[in-house]
């Protein structure tokens, strides 16, 4: 079998069915199966995500004439944690810094792992600014500013219902790449006609401005507002 890192593959685990999608490096579908459910509860998706592996798994590579070894599970659960918090700056004495921003929500999100270990951040997301008392959605390039309020979301997921996850799939050479939260992505579509694989691959992409995601390097200069959205992932 070849090796075409260009498809990517999805678990897209609805309360009425799971749907298995791959998708080409044009982000065209080339192969899809689901089967349905009769009893949404969690411990009945783990057994049909099994049941689903061992009937599937080797026919889907077949078609597929690749391994399936990294898949992106989105997922519809009620149990998702929403958690609101707020990272507040103060650049009157001081010359602005983008550092600083990072450096505090940072701190926000290592204080929240440390106080919640029995979740996982599946998404950290910034609903607005405060800038000098006016709320912005969107933070301006001008950055002569002396006070700034960033308001945050987590949308978590239990911990033991992501490590039974990824056990599941690791059973069968299979790792998770993210996990993404179904209804997260469903509100992104009310802007646009995007399919959830479409705000998917939107969220993995690092495309939503208003979505974090922390890299180690980069790779090109890069602008002041993208500096920011690129601290978190």
């Amino acid at each position: 079998m070849s090796n075409i890192i260009e498809n990517r593959y999805f678990f897209i685990i609805k309360k009425e069915k799971i749907l298995f999608i791959a998708i080409d490096h044009k982000n065209v579908s080339i192969m899809s199966k689901e089967i349905f459910i009769q009893n949404y509860t969690t411990n009945n998706i783990f057994d049909l995500l099994e049941s689903f592996l061992k009937k599937n798994i080797i026919d889907l590579e077949k078609n597929l004439r690749n391994f399936i070894k990294k898949i992106f599970i989105i997922f519809e659960y009620d149990n998702f944690l929403v958690v609101k918090s707020s990272a507040k700056l103060n650049f009157k004495t001081v010359n602005f810094d983008y550092n600083q921003i990072k450096d505090s929500l940072t701190n926000i999100r290592n204080q929240f792992n440390k106080c919640s270990p029995e979740y996982e951040i599946i998404h950290m997301i910034v609903n607005e600014y405060q800038i000098d008392g006016v709320t912005m959605k969107n933070l301006p390039e001008n950055n002569e500013f002396e006070n700034l309020i960033i308001q945050i979301d987590f949308i978590c997921l239990e911990d033991q219902v992501v490590k039974n996850l990824r056990q599941i799939f690791l059973k069968y050479q299979i790792s998770i790449s993210k996990i993404l939260c179904y209804d997260y992505l469903k509100n992104l579509n009310k802007h646009n006609n995007q399919t959830i694989v479409e705000s998917a691959n939107d969220s993995i992409n690092r495309l939503n401005n208003n979505e974090f995601f922390m890299i180690k390097k980069r790779s090109r200069k890069q602008g002041f507002f993208e500096k920011i959205f690129n601290f978190f992932g």
